[in-house]
């Protein structure tokens, strides 16, 4: 899966040195950020909206609503590992923005594809109804963040907001650390793998208020269906 921000876009909103961060090499600090700072950021962005910017496909369950609709939020089992071997577990995050519907099940039972539509979180049964049940539905389609090319190959993007707030966060997190002249006891162990990268989030000043407003429009809330 693809980072939503590079190195470069971090370094550059920080105006950070790798000098000022105590690594012997650009290449150390570029490395570090990659596998440490900006998975970190996406973590933390990802929890706060309910949901990952990656290119999702797999199986998910949910209880069935006894109306034409279903809101994703129902959502009780996901398997997005695409090994072949069924592996159902309870989500961490939500199966959105759906994308496509490949197959649907209703009590075991197949349907007719094109008989269901799909708005970002819900999924619609055209003159019909989900019986109601518990994990009753089972839906196979992708889910998630991605563009095609012209010739028809998925390219997995974050929106390009997205990858502002991130390299903002990781930014933010690199010029408090050298606000608060914590450099030797804090980054040091970090990029050396003793200690806990958590601690560079763990100001107020890393989400701002702006990044929040940009990250709030992503959020998925539920609302009556039917």
């Amino acid at each position: 899966m693809s980072l939503y921000c590079g190195t470069f876009d971090v370094a550059t909103f920080g105006q950070v040195e790798y000098t000022q961060m105590g690594v012997a090499s650009l290449a150390a600090f570029n490395n570090w950020m990659r596998d440490t700072l900006i998975p970190k950021a996406m973590d933390m962005i990802d929890n706060y909206v309910g949901h990952n910017f990656h290119l999702n496909y797999g199986t998910i369950r949910l209880d069935g609503s006894g109306k034409g609709a279903l809101h994703l939020s129902r959502i009780g089992l996901v398997d997005n590992t695409n090994d072949g071997v069924t592996n159902f577990v309870p989500p961490r995050l939500l199966p959105v923005p759906m994308i496509s519907i490949i197959s649907v099940s209703v009590d075991s039972v197949a349907k007719t594809v094109t008989d269901f539509q799909v708005y970002d979180e819900i999924i619609t049964y055209e003159n019909n109804c989900f019986a109601a049940g518990r994990q009753n539905i089972e839906i196979m389609g992708t889910w998630g963040y991605g563009t095609y090319s012209l010739a028809g190959v998925i390219t997995e993007v974050a929106p390009h907001d997205i990858q502002y707030v991130t390299a903002q966060i990781c930014s933010n997190a690199l010029t408090e650390i050298i606000r608060r002249r914590m450099i030797p006891d804090m980054i040091t162990p970090v990029l050396t793998g003793g200690g806990d990268v958590g601690i560079l989030f763990s100001s107020p000043k890393v989400l701002t208020k702006n990044e929040k407003e940009i990250l709030d429009r992503y959020r998925f809330r539920e609302y009556a269906v039917g």
